[in-house]
């Protein structure tokens, strides 16, 4: 299914037992032409997990020099290079040689074939979307998204206020707080 709003409004509540932060912030989020809900849903899954890292989602379709979600330090290094879709071998390369920590973001059909792709890459870590998580979450997209976010140790729980969404935080979150 294609996105039909050009900018989502993302009023948000985030609040985070471990770190103690207590955050609300309006976002504008735009998917990029053509993208379908679940690759949009998965970047603002991505988003919302690696939240207090204050993370940037890409503003046009990733390519191979551009992730969908990144950290960079002051001199324009990628601490973290994000891909919420597989990309190709060569894509992996380039990200993994440019980025201190490589985050792939995969489905259950895509997991097997991506721990294929990641072998022999130290710097890279999968973390795997259930189908259903994305399904739900997708029932929550709306041109204007009033979600709470509720961290607890390793789980996110998402909340517009008639749904509810449990999830495992990425991986990649805890070593980059500490």
């Amino acid at each position: 299914m294609r996105m039909l709003s050009k900018v989502i409004r993302l009023d948000l509540n985030y609040s985070s037992e471990q770190s103690h932060q207590y955050l609300k912030e309006t976002c504008y989020l735009a998917p990029f032409p053509d993208e379908d809900a679940s690759h949009f849903a998965k970047r603002i899954l991505t988003y919302l997990s690696l939240y207090e890292l204050h993370p940037v989602l890409a503003k046009q379709p990733p390519s191979s020099r551009q992730p969908d979600l990144y950290l960079q330090d002051q001199q324009q290094h990628f601490l973290l290079w994000c891909q919420v879709d597989l990309p190709s071998d060569k894509q992996l390369q380039r990200a993994s040689h440019q980025a201190e920590q490589v985050l792939l973001v995969t489905d259950a059909s895509e997991h097997n074939k991506a721990k294929a792709l990641i072998r022999g890459m130290p710097n890279v870590v999968l973390f795997c979307l259930e189908a259903a998580q994305l399904e739900d979450f997708c029932k929550m997209l709306r041109g204007h998204m009033q979600l709470s976010v509720w961290r607890e140790q390793e789980q996110l729980i998402i909340t517009d206020g008639q749904q509810q969404l449990e999830m495992q935080v990425a991986p990649i979150l805890n070593p980059l707080l500490h």
